[in-house]
């Protein structure tokens, strides 16, 4: 069987097109094959197949489709049989496919190996290869079902993510001279996107590469002539330097960028050092860090084994001894591959901190996980590099980083072999430590003299552990608290507790290590042993200090102690100050035992406990951010619950740093517990947080979440922030479809409540969207209902200043300058009033901007600086780089030209280097020159 979404949807058995029965069965099939090989939940299937009304049949249909799709896929199968192909999967389906059998994986096994050949320099290879992936699409993704599921967030990212291909390998193709093989394939993407500027712009760079100057130069002009007369632009930087070296004339500040540096290195990058601390007392592993050793400077180390083996010890020693030869610096994330959350970060989660380790602002994050491999794979490109990625889950999770990472040294560390990667990939499976080594790191943590002294005793600890690092840290850890102990009286306290450990030369990961840790556990004080219980069920990767204590429902003062135990006796690491976690073995071994000491009702009141603790605190950080915005009702917190003190907006924005991860993890952790209320208030307190300073796809993961959880609720209010929230993430990540949709929902929910906030700020956002799309006199109409609005009973003055800058914003825009001055000057003294920072940032800008229009250069400069000052860092490098911008050009205007290069520059170090647009117009300010 061959399955195809990369054009019209179509299922071929032997060659022969598989009849499917309607609409309903092909829209089906397109949103499996869409996801790859992974499940989709039957409430995605809903939500894909019939949007955000669905009927009240829409389960029944679901299961007929299924049941019909089924049969045509095979028509000999038997009712009520699941068959080969269809299968029910993680509370939904998948389609049992592979390269082998689906047109989708096929392209991204083919992309992968191009980059392959890319990076090993074989461009013939690549570029063939780069070929026969684009060759499998045959039109827009999802082509020929209904435009309402074709409009789905998948299929847009499945169309993005061919433009990010087909511009990949053009750009590829013509820094290898190889321009020709690629030819019909950018022609058919730029057919296809008539207005697309970067689409035409290759086209053009590759005829003229392959001497069809005179189709170059007609496609350019046809473009041009198109974009005046559709949209009344003129061309952008790429297509119009593209244009101009065909007529053998480079663009003012601007060139054909050389495809290879076309994301290189950049003066000013960061040079990370993000490596975990070396072991004060590693020891052994001389093997295998001679095996390490015997490769090249670059390329792929795979350490896989059991939990408790000493993965991550040995990767963090050997990268610290080889850190020097990679002078660009060191990144570090760790995949959770096997959290007991069961909630592994996702390639595009751990591109976003790759990224973030280079310095990128979360708004320059691209949403699609193909794009952030893209600038990830540019932004390392040259460079000398060190990328450490512990604790991986299988290929899938690391195939993408590693694509994106070629150049680099990389070291994974996973409990499994990952022996489906390219052969690129260098494995070593560790075992237990050898007898000499595991006495080794015994002195190393002892000292020779207490260990020689009781030597015989020394060997059979080493035999109880089993050569296990992680059970020879915690023995050695208990006899170090204890050193009046003899080795001796702690082998027999040992072997007392559980008989022989022999279970840990099978090195089974769920059972080896329970004996240490039953052992270690049981010396615990009570109040100790409690909070190590409770600690197992807490669902984030790590936990704070004043988290564990709500947990607990104890005091902060009374739980610091506690932890230095469980600390103290490595149970729990506190790997930076004031936040701990286990390692997943101990963990688990925390919940299991959780569970059978604990009664059902004392965990089910510590899991709520955490859940006040985060969503009082997030409160308090949002109204810190965004005053007034927090208007449903908080549940009470129960007893116990202790609230971080947060006193201002720095330190909300440091304690949702903090704990971002967290109560991500957390707020899906309370779906699955059906609290569906504490879902809904987590959600809309970081919503503010995650908007402004956070890659869009974290704000519309947590909206989404969000928006399940509260349709069932009765509170209409909870449902409409929901909506509210999930809307302005689409906005973020450039939905605006799906945004448009969700705004007007929110404000009928709104309006019925009689909520004339809520109205308010949902026309303010409605005015955000027009003005991102260009659509002034729309945004101008909203922003005056939104000013309407705030000015009635129930809005307040936050939601006023607002609007007045909204409707300021967009009559400079539309030209009305000293109209667009004097609302702002108003939202201004409004938001001074009320002693909104961030409000008063934005308004700076917007007057310094109708300033610098009317030709007042010297009032421009002073709001500019004002804004900068006001901002604090809090709108991210690239709002700052704007404004920098902008002043440098008022600064220029007033003779004040050293100030304005200085301006200039510092614009440009802020910008990332993927806003090729912005960077090529503020070096043709500075002349080309920094």
């Amino acid at each position: 069987m061959w399955f195809a979404v990369l054009g019209p949807v179509r299922v071929l058995r032997e060659e022969r097109e598989v009849a499917l029965d309607g609409s309903q069965q092909r829209a089906l099939l397109a949103l499996l094959l869409a996801s790859g090989e992974q499940p989709v939940g039957v409430e995605d299937l809903v939500d894909g197949l019939w949007g955000q009304d669905p009927p009240r049949t829409a389960l029944n249909v679901l299961y007929r489709t299924v049941g019909m799709l089924r049969r045509a896929l095979e028509p000999d199968l038997r009712a009520r049989e699941a068959g080969r192909w269809l299968v029910r999967a993680a509370g939904g389906y998948r389609l049992v496919v592979d390269a082998t059998s689906a047109d989708l994986l096929r392209f991204r096994e083919d992309m992968v190996r191009a980059r392959v050949s890319a990076a090993e320099g074989r461009p013939a290879e690549a570029v063939e290869g780069y070929s026969r992936a684009l060759r499998l699409w045959r039109g827009a993704a999802g082509a020929g079902i209904t435009p309402e599921v074709r409009a789905r967030p998948v299929f847009v990212a499945l169309d993005r993510e061919f433009t990010a291909a087909v511009g990949e390998a053009a750009d590829y193709a013509l820094a290898a001279g190889l321009s020709a093989r690629l030819l019909p394939t950018v022609r058919a993407a730029a057919e296809r996107e008539p207005l697309d500027e970067l689409s035409q712009a290759r086209l053009v760079r590759l005829l003229a590469a392959t001497g069809h100057q005179a189709e170059a130069l007609g496609v350019y002009r046809k473009v041009r002539e198109r974009l005046a007369e559709d949209l009344g632009i003129d061309p952008g930087p790429e297509l119009m330097a593209a244009g101009e070296g065909v007529l053998g004339r480079p663009a003012a500040g601007s060139a054909l960028r050389d495809p290879g540096k076309a994301y290189g290195p950049q003066e000013g990058v960061s040079r990370p050092a993000q490596l975990p601390a070396d072991s004060p007392v590693f020891a052994g592993r001389h093997a295998e860090l001679a095996a390490l050793e015997d490769h090249d400077a670059a390329g792929i180390r795979v350490i896989c084994g059991m939990g408790g083996i000493g993965k991550t010890a040995l990767a963090v020693h050997w990268a610290h001894q080889v850190a020097h030869r990679c002078t660009d610096g060191q990144l570090y994330v760790n995949l959770r591959g096997f959290h007991p959350s069961e909630r592994a970060m996702s390639a595009g989660e751990a591109l976003s901190v790759l990224l973030a380790g280079l310095g990128v602002a979360a708004a320059e994050i691209p949403s699609a996980v193909e794009a952030r491999a893209a600038l990830f794979r540019g932004r390392v490109a040259g460079r000398r590099m060190l990328l450490l990625l512990d604790n991986a889950r299988d290929e899938e999770q690391v195939r993408p980083l590693l694509s994106a990472a070629t150049g680099c040294l990389v070291v994974v560390t996973s409990r499994d072999r990952l022996g489906g990667l390219t052969g690129a990939a260098r494995s070593m499976a560790l075992g237990p430590l050898p007898e000499h080594e595991a006495a080794d790191l015994l002195r190393a943590r002892l000292g020779a003299e207490r260990v020689n002294a009781e030597s015989d005793a020394a060997a059979q600890l080493r035999s109880l552990c089993g050569g296990l690092p992680l059970a020879l840290a915690i023995v050695t850890a208990h006899a170090l608290t204890h050193p009046s102990f003899t080795l001796a009286a702690i082998a027999a306290e040992l072997r007392r507790e559980r008989g022989s450990l022999d279970a840990f030369t099978g090195f089974d990961a769920a059972a080896a290590p329970r004996a240490v840790f039953s052992w270690s556990y049981h010396a615990l004080t009570p109040a100790a042993a409690r909070l190590f219980r409770l600690l197992g069920t807490a669902p984030g990767p790590d936990i704070s200090a004043s988290a564990a204590a709500s947990l607990a429902g104890e005091s902060a003062s009374r739980v610091r102690p506690l932890l230095a135990e469980l600390t103290t006796t490595h149970l729990l690491t506190e790997h930076v100050a004031g936040r701990y976690l286990f390692h997943d073995l101990v963990r688990a071994y925390a919940a299991e035992t959780a569970t059978a000491e604990d009664t059902a009702h004392d965990l089910t009141a510590a899991q709520h406990r955490l859940l006040d603790h985060y969503l009082r605190t997030a409160h308090r950080c949002s109204e810190l951010m965004k005053p007034g915005q927090n208007v449903i009702p908080l549940p009470e917190p129960r007893d116990g619950v202790t609230p971080d003190r947060i006193v201002d907006t720095p330190a909300a924005l440091a304690w949702f740093s903090a704990e971002e991860s967290v109560i991500l993890v957390t707020v899906e952790h309370a779906a699955r517990l059906g609290l569906d209320h504490h879902v809904g208030h987590l959600a809309w307190s970081m919503h503010t947080y995650l908007i402004l300073l956070r890659p869009a796809e974290s704000a519309l993961a947590l909206a989404r979440i969000a928006v399940r959880a509260t349709a069932g609720l009765g509170d209409t209010s909870m449902r409409a922030h929901a909506k509210h929230a999930l809307a302005s993430a689409c906005t973020r990540a450039e939905l605006p479809e799906e945004a448009y949709e969700n705004y007007w929902h929110a404000l009928r929910l709104f309006t019925g409540l009689g909520d004339v906030k809520g109205q308010a700020v949902v026309h303010l956002e409605l005015t955000r969207l027009h003005d991102r799309q260009g659509r002034y006199p729309e945004a101008l109409h909203h922003a005056r209902r939104s000013l309407q609005l705030s000015r009635r009973e129930g809005a307040g003055t936050f939601e006023e200043a607002g609007a007045l800058n909204a409707v300021g914003w967009v009559l400079i825009r539309l030209g009305e300058h000293r109209a667009g001055l004097a609302y702002s000057r108003w939202s201004l003294a409004l938001h001074t009033e009320i002693g909104n920072v961030i409000g008063q940032s934005f308004n700076h800008y917007t007057i310094g901007w109708a300033h610098h229009a009317l030709g007042e250069h010297r009032a421009a400069i002073d709001n500019y600086r004002r804004s900068l000052g006001d901002a604090q860092g809090w709108h991210g490098r690239d709002h700052e780089a704007l404004v920098l911008d902008r002043l440098g050009d008022a600064l220029h205007a007033v003779g004040e030209h050293e100030a304005a290069r200085s301006s200039w520059r510092a614009a440009l170090e802020r910008l990332y280097d993927s806003r090729v647009d912005a960077r090529a117009a503020i070096l043709a300010k500075l002349g080309g020159h920094r």
